[in-house]
């Protein structure tokens, strides 16, 4: 008697298993990219000859983030395994420093790479602090002037207010 099963193999089954990662650069953030405030994930899917990526299209992202990805994946080397197609995503986030009156500029997070080879990379970079110190006194000015504003708009709301009584 012959059983035959209709129901679909999941991803895992139906795909040889993924390759081992044995050499590979490390990923870095574009240059241009932080100061253009360019960020986002990247999707490439990749095949393999056995030893290492033999095609490279790319599925989705930012150009540049594009780019830094695929040269990335270059210097992958696997284990010898039966060659195979699979996708990696390179996510590249942004780190915001918070910057004092003084332009003293820091950020709780520091850069970072983070490599679940092969199929996920994390890549965090900064945005260059542009920290003007008058800049930050006039916006301070500002913000009192408004304010004084604000109050003098009251002040005359509450006198209609009393003559009007």
């Amino acid at each position: 008697m012959l059983l035959l099963s209709f129901l679909p193999l999941t991803a895992q089954e139906a795909r040889a298993p993924l390759p081992k990662v044995v050499s590979a650069s490390v990923p870095f953030y574009p240059r241009l990219a932080p100061s253009a405030r360019i960020q986002g994930t990247v999707t490439l899917r990749l095949s393999t000859d056995g030893k290492s990526v033999s095609a490279i299209d790319a599925e989705s992202g930012p150009p540049m983030l594009v780019n830094a990805a695929k040269e990335n994946v270059k210097t992958w080397q696997f284990e010898p395994h039966v060659p195979t197609t699979f996708e990696v995503e390179f996510r590249y986030r942004l780190l915001g420093p918070e910057c004092d009156s003084e332009c003293k500029c820091e950020s709780e997070e520091k850069e970072s790479v983070v490599l679940q080879l092969p199929t996920n990379v994390d890549v965090s970079g900064m945005i260059p602090a542009i920290c003007d110190p008058a800049e930050k006194i006039s916006k301070k000015e500002m913000i009192w002037r408004r304010f004084v504003r604000q109050l003098s708009i009251l002040y005359k709301l509450f006198s209609l207010v009393a003559t009007t009584q």
